[in-house]
């Protein structure tokens, strides 16, 4: 590729490759099966943000093309429990012989375990922030378990939670995980934490520095004014030039938004008088001050920074990270300034304790954790009515959170700490038949 000298020229090449490899429509994940699919399951449903088709690279090389709601693979024979000709029935089971067998249909669950399984494609749709590590993580689970597949569309976490409920797809991803007890039209709902990751505040200002140090109650001064504002008279700092300031947020229902919502509400007074103290994945009103912008998933925020000079917003720090945008160092409970990095975002998610679906909010940490940092979580149904899939899911997530993990850093986000590894792990174990047997055993 020639040289690009101009630093928008750059910036713009690393955000059209970000869009190019993980975001935008449905996005195939590993769809390397040769096997032909079944009969189509139910029509998965969207909101606004959802678009139903893409052509995504998934390696160096390859590429391939579906649609979003595709149904399961199937190769020789139907689930062991269950409707539906869905997968078949090869490796990973209760019966068979080795270290990885028990009593329990799905045997052990955990270590080389994770790899062997009934073959089939699976179909999940949530959170747009995931999509980097999703594509990389489902990618490198085929190449070590070539029966498993996965299609993932990522419309965003409301679509993710619509579909999950609806019973429309085989997993959901939220940043922000769903009322406990959960449930939707196919029972209860399990929810694991998968991913540790942040969102940046980037903008795309001439002569601005790395690291602006901006404060909770500057940027809900920024999101909720009602006339103009100027880099360089609102920072007082000489070497921001006189031009307005332009605040894009998420107009579809987001985690990161739900993140930013949180944080100024932690921090600034009149915000949170203005939201009621209530946190919402749907940007407030309030929110949506003079010059500002709504744009669609991290990837429409991401080319709004990208194209706007004078612009900020939030992103995912892997979408920022890999558009090569300049982000602010934000200020944390402990009036550190501190920047989203790899580190920074784990330094976050050592503060969790006691998590669960219930108890997940880690923003506004102190010492050296990055004020915007959060979990995500995969949803699935505690009795799954095929087997197959049930073993299939299980193996998966406990792979994607171990093993997987060791992708985390270099994607822009962090490795689970351990905590969370357990509680991904325990939750797993809950999975059972349409008869109430446990799928696996640990």
């Amino acid at each position: 590729m020639p040289e690009l000298p101009v630093p928008d020229q750059r910036r713009r090449w690393r955000l059209a490759k970000a869009v190019a490899v993980v975001a935008g429509a449905a996005v195939v994940l590993a769809a390397c099966s040769s096997a032909a699919p079944s009969a189509a399951k139910k029509k998965v449903k969207h909101d606004s943000g959802g678009i139903s088709s893409t052509t995504t690279t998934l390696a160096p090389g390859a590429t391939t093309t579906t649609t979003s709601g595709s149904s399961h693979s199937s190769s020789g024979g139907s689930g062991s429990s269950g409707s539906g000709n869905k997968s078949s029935n090869s490796g990973g089971s209760g019966s068979s012989s080795g270290p990885c067998s028990s009593s329990a249909p799905g045997g052990v669950l955990g270590g080389s375990c994770d790899t062997s399984s009934p073959a089939m494609q699976l179909t999940g749709a949530g959170s747009n922030s995931i999509a980097p590590f999703f594509s990389s993580v489902f990618y490198s689970y085929n190449q070590s378990n070539h029966n498993v597949s996965v299609n993932y569309n990522p419309a965003g976490s409301g679509t993710g939670v619509a579909d999950i409920k609806a019973n429309s797809v085989d997993f959901g991803d939220s940043e922000v995980p769903i009322a406990t007890p959960a449930s939707g039209n196919g029972g209860a709902i399990l929810q694991l934490p998968v991913d540790l990751g942040g969102v940046a505040i980037s903008y795309n200002v001439s002569g601005a520095p790395n690291n602006l140090q901006i404060t909770g109650a500057q940027l809900a001064e920024i999101y909720s004014s009602t006339t103009n504002l100027y880099w360089d008279t609102f920072f007082s700092n000489g070497s921001l030039p006189h031009e307005l300031i332009k605040p894009v947020y998420r107009s579809d229902t987001s985690g990161p938004g739900y993140d930013l919502d949180q944080y100024l509400i932690d921090t600034s007074p009149s915000w949170a008088s203005a939201v009621s103290n209530n946190p919402s994945t749907s940007w407030p009103s309030y929110g949506k001050g003079a010059n500002s912008s709504g744009q669609q998933l991290n990837t429409g925020v991401a080319t709004y920074i990208s194209e706007t000079e004078g612009a900020i917003g939030y992103v995912e720090y892997a979408y920022a990270q890999e558009a090569g945008f300049t982000d602010a160092a934000l200020q944390n409970a402990s009036d550190s300034y501190v920047s989203p990095s790899s580190s920074s975002i784990a330094a976050a998610g050592a503060e969790a304790s006691n998590l669960s679906a219930s108890n997940f909010n880690i923003v506004n940490g102190t010492g050296s954790a990055y004020p915007l940092a959060n979990f995500s979580w995969t949803l699935v149904y505690q009795t799954q009515p095929n087997t197959n899939q049930g073993i299939v899911l299980g193996k998966l997530f406990d792979w994607v959170t171990t093993t997987g993990q060791g992708q985390a850093q270099k994607l822009g986000y962090s490795p689970l700490p351990s905590n969370a590894v357990s509680l991904a792990h325990s939750t797993l174990l809950e999975l059972q038949t349409s008869s109430g047997q446990k799928i696996f055993s640990s």
